[in-house]
C-alpha cells in the first residue's frame, strides 16, 4: 500500500476506535449523586481515590448523634433485562479503625438495599425513611437503613488527620428480584445476588471530621 494511504488509513482507524471508545463509555451503566463534590480524595488505609467529597448534610460529627438521612442519587444506562437494582455502601477505610480498637477489621456497611425498581432513575434524599417501596438491610450498626458517615477524627497510633475515608456506593443490576425481607446481612444480599448480577455501576465519595 502507498505509504501516504496507509498513514491515512492508520489514521482512520485510531479515530474510529477512539468514537467507539467514547460511545461505549456514553452507553455505560453509572451512578452519580449531586450531595458529591469538589476535588478527589484518598482514603487514608484502603487508597482509593474519591469522586468528590460528600455533602455533610448526609453524615455526622464525630461523637454526634447519627444522621439517617440517605444522600440522593442517579443512575443510567440500566443493562437490558434489568428487574431489579440492589445497592451496597461501606466504608473500607474502617477496617483499619476497627483494628486500632482490637474488632475485627472489616468494611463497615451504611446502607443496604434490594429489589429498587430500576424505572426510578434515581432515588431522592432520605429515601431510606421516606420511600419504603424496597427491602432494606441491616448497616454496621444493625439498624435497618441508611446510617451516615461518622468518620473518627483520629484512632489510636495514628498521627496523619484528617483520617479521610473514601464511601464505595455500588449498585447492582440484577436479571431478577431477590425476594428479600427488611433485616438482611450483607453476607445475605450478596447470597441473594448470585447468580443474577448483569451489570454493576460504583460511586466512590469521600468524608472526614
Amino acid at each position: 500500500m502507498n505509504p501516504f494511504l496507509r498513514r491515512v488509513a492508520l489514521t482512520l482507524g485510531i479515530a474510529l476506535l477512539a468514537a467507539q471508545v467514547v460511545a461505549a463509555q456514553n452507553d455505560a451503566f453509572t451512578v452519580s449523586s449531586p450531595a458529591v463534590s469538589g476535588e478527589p480524595q484518598i482514603g487514608f488505609h484502603s487508597g482509593l481515590v474519591s469522586s468528590g467529597r460528600l455533602d455533610p448534610a448526609y453524615a455526622a460529627k464525630d461523637g454526634g448523634p447519627a444522621n439517617l438521612t440517605s444522600f440522593p442519587f442517579v443512575w443510567r444506562n440500566v443493562p437490558a433485562g434489568t428487574k431489579a437494582l440492589a445497592l451496597i455502601l461501606d466504608d473500607p477505610d474502617a477496617a483499619a479503625v476497627m483494628e486500632a480498637y482490637g474488632r475485627k477489621g472489616v468494611p463497615f456497611d451504611h446502607w443496604l438495599a434490594a429489589d429498587i425498581n430500576p424505572t426510578l432513575g434515581g432515588l431522592p434524599a432520605n429515601a431510606s425513611v421516606s420511600n419504603p417501596s424496597f427491602a432494606q438491610g441491616k448497616n454496621g450498626a444493625g439498624q435497618i437503613g441508611y446510617r451516615g458517615p461518622q468518620p473518627p477524627a483520629a484512632i489510636p497510633k495514628n498521627a496523619r488527620p484528617p483520617l479521610i475515608h473514601v464511601y464505595r456506593l455500588t449498585l447492582y443490576a440484577l436479571s431478577a428480584p431477590t425476594g428479600l425481607q427488611n433485616g438482611f446481612s450483607v453476607a445475605e444480599l450478596r447470597a441473594a445476588m448470585e447468580g443474577k448480577v448483569i451489570g454493576q455501576a460504583q460511586l466512590l465519595l469521600s468524608y472526614n471530621n
